[in-house]
């Protein structure tokens, strides 16, 4: 292969991989804290999937959630982050900053959402050849 095509598949295929990565990096919610409160105040995230809490404020936070325990940070200093795996839902997380537990604009809500349907769960028996 002369180097000119080698050079144009090399490019080729290192765009590719840089389109699904960017894909894949805009498929997990990032929840952004800074001095307005959290960027989105309700999420909806599949079951176990990601989500990031970035501290874009110039004070610390701290994620809480009586519901959820994966969403339980230490503290944030700003520019921190937290990268965090939801377990199984159907199920609604109530999250806050417990820095702040009264200010309504630095909670929200995370709806994890059902897994996906699994046909294998649908044929649950013996097969027979028949008589």
């Amino acid at each position: 292969m002369n180097r000119e095509l080698m050079m144009a598949v090399v490019g080729c295929v290192a765009a590719c991989s840089c389109a699904a990565v960017a894909r894949e990096g805009r498929q997990a919610p990032v929840e952004v804290l800074d001095v307005n409160g959290v960027s989105a105040p309700a999420l909806s995230v599949q079951s176990g999937g990601v989500l990031t809490f970035v501290n874009a404020d110039a004070r610390p936070h701290q994620i809480y959630s009586p519901d959820c325990p994966e969403l339980a940070s230490t503290a944030l200093r700003p520019g921190q982050a937290y990268t965090l795996t939801l377990s199984v839902g159907p199920k609604v997380c109530h999250f806050q900053d417990q820095l702040a537990p009264l200010a309504s604009t630095w909670s929200g809500t995370v709806e994890v959402q059902k897994p996906p349907h699994n046909l294998a769960d649908d044929f649950t028996g013996t097969w027979s050849s028949g008589p």
